[in-house]
């Protein structure tokens, strides 16, 4: 009975080690792991980006994008995914925001590329505006010539026939006032003629050297000239040793600066011919009185004719 009871009593269980106790929970957690964790749920990047990203073109074509608060609080970031690369509708650029703490950029090779040469021909600019305000000269006011610019030719063209010619008789501006008495005139009134010759008025003398321009060219030499002004005393000796050849002080031409008297080499032969067709011209001619078949014949008296007839000299 023993046996049978012993028998039908359920079989011992082994009992269970240490070693198994632990194995057997290692291999238990092992096979059933904790259930996995599970992402919230929350708005996603399409709901959230902006329907468009404004591009701001400046000196650097530097693109910006906005974000909103919304978009870094779902997100869980602070700047804005660099994954993102928003197709702008408006300008066709497609630009690649950068992190926050980044200056503004160009996101994309070609927005780079078009960086580069902004940034090339602002220096070409900024070197050929130097470059042209080197050029510009003081008190210019900032003028700034362009390397093509041209001048007219009508601009710079010299006229001639209007230009001043130079004297004939250096310091002699050829100026008179017509003060003064006859063989008493004032010394600024006179010029001495070419190579230290005697003096006339102003206004003669400078005809005279003219007419003794075109003579040196006609013969070669210059006119020679013996007298010019005298003065009332000068007037009073020459009378006195001459006689009748002489005007009386105080009526001579030569009294007023107004008359010279020529050598025999300048008036003889076809000079004289010469001087009578030209000297009216410079306003100096033989007077008629003295002139051949005249009341005295005196060809080596000429004088400025205009002043003569102004001063109302006879001789």
């Amino acid at each position: 009975m023993k046996h049978a009871r012993h028998a039908a009593d359920p079989a011992p269980t082994a009992p269970r080690t240490t070693r198994s106790r632990t194995t057997a929970k290692h291999a238990g957690r092992h096979v059933a792991g904790p259930a996995p964790r599970q992402r919230r749920s929350g708005p996603t990047w399409s709901s959230l980006a902006p329907k468009s990203w404004p591009v701001s073109l400046g000196v650097g074509l530097a693109v910006t994008m906005a974000t909103t608060t919304g978009l870094s609080v779902a997100s869980g970031t602070t700047g804005v995914p660099h994954s993102a690369t928003p197709d702008t509708s408006a300008s066709g650029i497609r630009a690649t925001p950068e992190p926050a703490d980044s200056g503004t950029a160009l996101g994309t090779e070609a927005s780079t590329e078009r960086r580069s040469e902004l940034v090339a021909e602002r220096s070409q600019a900024a070197s050929r505006s130097g470059e042209r305000s080197a050029r510009t000269a003081p008190g210019s006011a900032g003028l700034v010539v362009a390397d093509d610019a041209a001048i007219p030719s009508e601009d710079i063209a010299v006229d001639v026939e209007s230009a001043p010619e130079p004297p004939v008789l250096p310091g002699c501006d050829g100026e008179a006032t017509g003060a003064g008495t006859n063989g008493n005139i004032s010394s600024t009134e006179m010029c001495s003629l070419w190579d230290g010759g005697p003096m006339v008025r102003a206004d003669a003398a400078v005809a005279l050297a003219r007419l003794n321009e075109a003579y040196v060219a006609a013969f070669g030499e210059a006119m020679c000239v013996t007298d010019g002004y005298r003065s009332y005393s000068q007037q009073v000796a020459a009378r006195a040793a001459k006689g009748s050849l002489v005007a009386p002080p105080g009526t001579s031409n030569h009294g007023w600066g107004l008359a010279v008297d020529l050598c025999p080499e300048t008036y003889t032969g076809d000079r004289y011919d010469w001087l009578a067709q030209h000297g009216p011209t410079y306003g100096w001619d033989n007077p008629a009185w003295a002139r051949p078949g005249g009341s005295k014949y005196e060809p080596w008296h000429w004088e400025f004719t205009a002043a003569v007839e102004a001063a109302g000299g006879v001789s």
